[in-house]
């Protein structure tokens, strides 16, 4: 549905609409580089080679937000991969860290490579091989209370990848506050396991339709190749 006509163009457009476009014509972009860089290597376009293990989140619950996982004290089990963005060894690269929940709290979350400060904290940010640090969902998920911005700092950076990440939140543009912590068992193999933040969003949360529209066609376009994770190895 169209909004009233604007007073001083004479066209029907709303702010929601376009961001809407903007939305569709970023997601369709990058589909199309998504999708030849998948079918380029014959495998996802991002992140093809990591490490798989199992986690335990535990929270310490404050003011009901809605969030299940903020709300519950957990252990709240999950299923995390870790992975370097394009794989390379030698090279500085985005870290990123997939979380599946499991349970009442259910659903995805990704986490990568950022800046901590009011802008950096959007900002995606390159490290070396062995180099780890605070990783954040970049863009906020959508709750009752207002947009979330979730964070993960490694415990210690001695171990590669880190077993154990304090849990940090908050709203953009706001401090942060430490809320739980992930305990990390690693194998030392990969996993072909889909992750859909976008589609499958942690229990009380959900994707705000710019961000959706944004992320949604580049994460189908790269996972229209069938996941080949070849087993990594301690470089």
């Amino acid at each position: 549905m169209q909004g009233p006509p604007s007073a001083s163009t004479g066209r029907s457009v709303t702010s929601g609409g376009s961001l809407a476009v903007l939305g569709d014509a970023g997601g369709a972009v990058l589909a199309r580089a998504f999708g030849l860089v998948a079918r380029l290597r014959g495998t996802r376009a991002l992140h093809s080679v990591g490490f798989c293990g199992t986690g335990a989140l535990t929270i310490e619950p404050g003011p009901r937000s809605g969030v299940v996982l903020l709300d519950d004290p957990g252990p709240h089990r999950c299923l995390v991969r870790w992975s370097r963005a394009t794989g390379l060894h030698d090279a500085a690269d985005i870290e990123g860290l997939a979380v599946r929940l499991q349970g009442p709290a259910a659903g995805d979350v990704l986490v990568a490579s950022t800046g901590t400060g009011v802008l950096t904290r959007h900002v995606l940010t390159l490290r070396g091989r062995r180099d780890h640090g605070p990783l954040t969902t970049l863009l906020p998920l959508s709750t009752a209370r207002g947009p979330l911005l979730l964070r993960l700092d490694p415990v210690t950076d001695t171990v590669d990848p880190p077993s154990a990440y304090r849990l940090l939140v908050s709203a953009p543009g706001r401090p942060w506050h430490e809320r739980g912590r992930l305990d990390i068992t690693w194998t030392d193999l990969d996993c072909s396991r889909r992750h859909d933040p976008v589609g499958r969003p942690p229990a009380g949360t959900w994707t705000h339709p710019m961000w959706a529209r944004l992320r949604e066609p580049s994460y189908a376009a790269s996972h229209r190749v069938r996941a080949a994770p070849d087993e990594p190895r301690h470089a």
